[in-house]
């Protein structure tokens, strides 16, 4: 294996929904660690509500001395393994970290804006509502310009439906 103690970081795999628990438990031992985290979305009571997640679900990174802590990062509670074999362990550069750190405020990294303007002919997903998880293709916004008309494609038939705009998220 070789000694990557300076600038790459290791890419760990958590055991699932464990990877608060991995963070704080590398970071006892003394590893540098980092799980970027953002407020998602989360439908408590058929309400949406923000709560702090993962942004890469089951995944977070960290830098240590590969030679005198694999054994012990490999093995910490909350750990599921450390990606890669042998001596092909996947690194990320710290370049990558600092782009995403970059994108932080509070120490949640801030998501792009949701898109409100959509072209005809857009792969559209439903994200809230009634139709949430519901595929289709932009056909036009409605002169309210919050209103959106998309042509359902997850259908036997051919239908046409009119939601709000705020539901909707391009798929490119």
């Amino acid at each position: 294996m070789k000694d990557n103690s300076g600038s790459e970081w290791f890419i760990v795999s958590s055991k699932p929904k464990q990877e608060f628990n991995a963070e704080k438990q590398l970071g006892a031992l003394g590893i540098e660690v980092y799980l970027p985290v953002y407020n998602k979305k989360v439908k408590k009571n058929r309400i949406k509500v923000d709560r702090v997640a993962p942004l890469f679900s089951g995944y977070l990174f960290a830098r240590f001395d590969i030679r005198a802590s694999y054994q012990t990062v490999r093995y910490t509670r909350g750990v599921k393994t450390i990606l890669g074999r042998n001596e092909y362990l996947w690194t990320l550069a710290d370049k990558k970290i600092q782009d995403i750190k970059s994108r932080e405020c509070n120490g949640l990294v801030m998501l792009r804006r949701r898109e409100d303007h959509f072209r005809q002919g857009d792969r559209i997903l439903i994200d809230e509502g009634d139709f949430e998880g519901w595929e289709g293709i932009f056909q036009e916004e409605l002169p309210d310009r919050e209103r959106a008309m998309i042509l359902l494609t997850n259908v036997q038939f051919s239908s046409k439906l009119i939601l709000p705009k705020k539901y909707l998220v391009v798929q490119r």
